[in-house]
């Protein structure tokens, strides 16, 4: 349960895959509905594929399952089936009992859990006996689905068993595996067209897939369904709403799935500990396919329109997300980013990234090994706003979580990564009633793509920015050399033009230099060009120049305002300061000449140096003189 000093709120997580499946949205979206009903917030875990293939990009979609506060949850609902990886099922199950957290799992059994099962045998076995008892068919094909599947094998042993109360013998060639799909199911149809055998009076299938696909191929070999031949399915996918004739089928009731499972939920939180098991019939559903209703053509078309509209809103979003795409290539800053990714994504939505996302070293401590212990909002919309920024706590999943579960009822968590690198995690308020949640998966897939190649394009960025930094330095002292001198002088005589003071240029010359490295070495007269470079940038004020042009020589500019007198003497006493401190044998000392004016370009600052080199080499020769 998420508490707080105002709130409570009871909370159910749910653990899937490809929610945007016509079978797992309507199981999910069943059990929000009701969940909400009566009175819970819905968490929902999502990957937009199922985890079936141990390959890098699915160890990235896995990570969305170690974002799961086991904390504030009240139970957690895990789905295996449309997950596909019992391992990960399993670790999900076991971080939930360590939480004390009960499970219900959903079209499987596991241990430990409370298993939610549906009763496909019974309801297949009825279908059979309506198209030979009821329609009167002695001929009756069967498509399974794949060889050695279970649910496959059950429905076979139905088709069988039906046959042989009625008299019918059973031949083989009369059955054919279409693994549950189209394609399989075409080379079924061959087959059993090009059989010797008499034409089929029924042709049943394990599932609507390969019932629609039976019908089409038939349609094209101009046999007619179902005056030629009858033609069942079974699962009531959403599909099978488009086919022409509607097939006869079974299916589950989502919304007597739900109110069990939320039932039972509510008997738990009452002290009441969760069955081992929940059982839920399919449903038959006689239709056109069999004969048994009419093809009525004006639902064909309402049906047709129906789907040129979804095929329309899919279409018009695709071109959305291609816009998205087009708009983020021009994005160099977060700001920038965030605004396009606000315009793309849903409603109330939030694009949360680990806080070392644009760093070049990872952060060692991780929440449950994929996120960082805090997380970044990259992206947050709410009422036709957006911000960007905010840190918060990973536990908490969600800035300010509790005003956020006070307006929403049900959040879908997925992941955001690039193969199997974690960038962090995208949420969104989601309609338990209708919600088109390929569209956000669309988004989140693009979403992908984009914050890897941002991320690139920023470590480029700041790459190339350090390369230019370090072509316009000194290697040697740090401070700019000729290259950096030039570039950044530019910038300080433009500001002194606004401000309508000149500058003063400085050239500098170390005494003695060859001196100190014949009789010292050069690492001497290395350290004490270092010195003098330190010492110069320590007394420019802010705003100043400080160069090395090569050698022994320097170039500063200041602001005329500093004053030139102030700056040499500061030079001076940091020099002499510096020789009072330095055990080296020998003195660093300098010879400087210095001229004002109030340059516009590069040519008059070079005027500008030549002027102040004549007047540094006349020091130079007094020093000279006064050594002698």
């Amino acid at each position: 349960m998420f508490t707080s000093d105002t709130a409570k709120y009871k909370i159910i997580g749910i653990c899937t895959s490809c929610v945007q499946s016509d079978y797992v949205r309507d199981i999910v979206s069943s059990i929000s509905r009701k969940g909400v009903k009566e009175g819970y917030k819905v968490l929902l875990f999502n990957t937009f594929c199922d985890l079936y293939h141990n390959i890098s990009y699915n160890h990235g979609e896995a990570s969305i399952f170690d974002l799961i506060n086991y904390d504030i949850l009240d139970v957690l609902i895990i789905m295996p089936e449309a997950i596909k990886r019992d391992s990960i099922s399993n670790e999900i199950s076991k971080r939930a009992h360590e939480h004390g957290v009960p499970v219900i799992c959903v079209d499987s059994t596991m241990d430990n859990c409370c298993s939610v099962t549906f009763n496909y045998s019974d309801v297949f076995e009825k279908i059979v006996r309506h198209v030979i008892e009821f329609h009167g068919c002695r001929r009756v094909n069967f498509i399974a689905g794949a060889k050695g599947n279970a649910f496959s094998e059950e429905r076979i042993e139905a088709y069988k068993k039906v046959l042989a109360e009625n008299g019918i013998e059973f031949e083989p060639e009369r059955l054919g595996y279409g693994d549950f799909w189209d394609m399989p199911t075409k080379g079924v149809l061959e087959k059993f067209l090009e059989s010797s055998l008499e034409f089929p009076q029924a042709i049943i299938c394990a599932n609507d897939a390969m019932a629609i696909a039976a019908c089409s191929i038939l349609r094209e070999r101009g046999i007619k369904v179902p005056e030629d031949v009858i033609v069942t399915g079974f699962d009531g996918i959403e599909l099978e709403q488009y086919n022409s004739p509607r097939l006869t089928t079974a299916a589950v009731d989502n919304d007597v799935l739900g109110e069990k499972i939320i039932n039972a939920i509510d008997h738990m939180m009452n002290g009441v500990p969760l069955p081992e098991k929940i059982e839920v019939n399919y449903t038959m559903r006689i239709s056109q396919s069999c004969g048994c209703e009419k093809i009525d053509p004006r639902e064909v078309g309402d049906k047709i329109l129906e789907l040129y509209h979804r095929m329309n809103n899919s279409d018009g979003h695709e071109q959305h997300m291609f816009t998205y795409l087009a708009k983020s290539v021009e994005c160099h800053t977060v700001e920038e980013m965030a605004k396009v990714m606000a315009r793309s994504g849903d409603y109330y939505s939030w694009v949360c990234t680990n806080t070392d996302f644009l760093s070049n070293t990872r952060q060692r401590e991780r929440f449950n090994n994929s996120f960082t212990k805090q997380m970044r909002v990259f992206m947050q919309t709410f009422d036709n706003k957006y911000k960007t920024g905010e840190v918060f706590d990973t536990k908490d999943l969600l800035p300010d979580m509790e005003q956020v579960l006070g307006r929403h009822n049900c959040l879908m968590f997925s992941p955001l990564h690039f193969q199997d690198e974690v960038i962090g995690y995208a949420a969104n308020s989601y309609s338990p009633i209708y919600f088109l949640f390929q569209n956000t998966r669309r988004f989140i897939n693009n979403t992908n793509q984009i914050m890897e190649s941002f991320k690139n394009r920023q470590r480029l960025e700041r790459a190339n920015a350090e390369l230019a930094r370090i072509h316009m330095l000194d290697p040697m002292t740090g401070i700019y050399n000729r290259r950096g001198f030039y570039k950044n002088v530019k910038k300080l005589i433009s500001k002194a033009e606004k401000q309508g003071v000149g500058v003063w240029v400085f050239s500098i010359d170390m005494d003695n230099l060859k001196k100190i490295n014949d009789l010292y070495g050069h690492n001497e007269g290395d350290k004490a060009i270092k010195a003098v470079a330190s010492l110069m940038t320590k007394c420019t004020a802010e705003g100043g120049i400080c160069s090395r042009f090569g050698g022994d020589e320097f170039v500063a500019v200041i602001a005329e305002t500093d004053g030139a007198d102030s700056f040499y003497e500061k030079v001076s006493r940091s020099i002499a300061e510096y020789n009072r401190r330095s055990k080296s044998p020998y003195d660093v000392s300098i010879s400087c000449g210095y001229k004002a004016g109030k340059p516009k370009t590069l040519k008059e600052i070079d005027d500008l140096m030549k002027a102040s080199d004549r007047e540094m080499y006349t020091q130079k020769r007094k020093h000279h003189s006064r050594r002698d």
